[in-house]
């Protein structure tokens, strides 16, 4: 069974006297059927033809037409329905395309986007990726089969976790698990805001994942990120193994194994911070806390190190935008405001008296003004609080620490009392 959600497009247009509404993915896993591949590899050859005439005709400046001759080719192997989403998909990658370069030639690029590229092919290692797409009302779904077009009525693995007006169904082979994997979008009733004005505070970090504090909590609380740092180098090691072997034995890049090595590692990284996101929030909102304040740390990747195990940490370990997008997604379930605002020298700065003469080793932190010693994750996040409208009654010199063991994330002395495994034993693949 694997089930994941994801949010495909978080924003709707709201019309007067309407309700709102969001879209969300219910994904699931569906058995095989010969007559899948089939479908798929001629959804496969339609894109791919249509992708290479727009391509040509991009590049020799000529105007390109509705493709009218490959929609007779494939609309009977295919289906008409599925043959006019295939189309569709590729007009929508084709639209992105041209928007980035008007913004490119505008100079309004954002910042992360560094190359603009052609939509490519359905291709992948020299071979076809095996895409299926249906209209969202060409297919149906109880609660033990899909029905979708010519005449295919198969079982499915999962659970439907939204609820709602169904949407355009794509269906992918994943060839490294070696399943059909569906996404099924939904239109589903956005919730209604929370009411009150009481924020959380979460200071991001790679040693604390996230340290959160909100007016009258006496202690912060602290999400430490070691065990996940360690399993994180554990797979990075094997990775390392599996790229010299390959070099020494074929000169190749890339394998199967590799790529599922890459994908364990990051799924058992998503796996803890989705676990600590879904925590964090659904404690805010039985608090009855209306927004949650992030903080945006700016410039990290930009510094180069002189530590190579610093530089893969901060590069590759520390993926803070999927943490930001996490939090984003999950607030909204909730009918939460999450807000980006800076941290820079939060961690610096004295929480009691605000002197920013202060020394610091490790993550300590002296305020060499008014003699504080404290935490500097902690510091950071209750400056963030006195900064954007919170008041500090009380500053501790430790957060209360929470430790992932593998499944759920645990005080530190809870985890001390329990006996010591092998981090592969403990921890499953996911």
């Amino acid at each position: 069974m694997s089930i994941c959600l994801y949010i495909i497009d978080p924003e709707k247009y709201i019309e007067a006297g309407k309700v709102s509404e969001v879209k969300r993915t219910n994904t699931f896993i569906i058995e095989d059927c010969p007559a899948l591949w089939e479908l798929a590899d001629s959804c496969a050859k339609l894109y791919n033809k249509l992708n290479f005439e727009r391509r040509q005709a991009y590049i020799r400046y000529r105007r390109f037409e509705y493709p009218k001759h490959l929609y007779e080719k494939y609309a009977p192997l295919i289906g008409s329905a599925t043959a006019q989403q295939i189309i569709n998909k590729n007009n929508e990658a084709w639209r992105s395309f041209l928007a980035l370069k008007r913004l490119e030639a505008e100079g309004k690029l954002p910042e992360h986007i560094k190359k603009i590229s052609m939509p490519r092919y359905w291709k992948r290692n020299g071979k076809r990726e095996l895409r299926i797409i249906v209209r969202k009302d060409c297919y149906k779904i109880d609660d033990e089969y899909i029905y979708l077009p010519r005449g295919l009525k198969l079982k499915y693995k999962g659970m439907l976790r939204w609820k709602g007006k169904q949407g355009r169904l794509e269906i992918v082979y994943d060839e490294l698990d070696e399943v059909w994997r569906d996404f099924m979008a939904v239109e589903v009733e956005e919730p209604p805001a929370r009411g009150g004005s009481k924020p959380l505070y979460i200071d991001l970090g790679v040693i604390n994942l996230a340290t959160i504090w909100f007016e009258g909590l006496k202690q912060p609380i602290a999400y430490s990120g070691k065990a996940v740092l360690s399993d994180w180098w554990y797979w990075t090691g094997k990775i390392a193994k599996e790229q010299s072997r390959l070099a020494r034995v074929n000169r190749a890049r890339t394998s199967k194994k590799l790529r599922k090595l890459y994908r364990i590692r990051q799924k058992r990284f998503r796996h803890a911070v989705n676990v600590m996101v879904k925590a964090i929030v659904e404690y805010a909102y039985k608090l009855g806390i209306s927004k949650i304040i992030l903080g945006r740390l700016g410039g990290v990747r930009s510094k180069s190190r002189n530590n190579s195990k610093a530089n893969a940490m901060i590069n590759n370990f520390w993926s803070f935008s999927y943490i930001i997008r996490r939090f984003k997604e999950k607030a909204e379930e909730y009918g939460m405001e999450v807000d980006e605002k800076s941290e820079y020298r939060t961690s610096s700065i004295c929480p009691r008296c605000h002197s920013e003469d202060i020394i610091t080793r490790g993550r300590l932190l002296k305020c060499l003004s008014c003699g504080l010693e404290a935490n500097r994750d902690a510091a950071g996040v209750l400056n963030i609080g006195y900064l954007h409208g919170g008041s500090v009654n009380r500053v501790v010199a430790h957060p209360l620490l929470l430790r992932w063991n593998g499944m759920r994330w645990e005080p530190k002395r809870t985890v001390n009392n329990q006996s010591m495994k092998a981090l592969e034993a403990r921890i499953s693949r996911l």
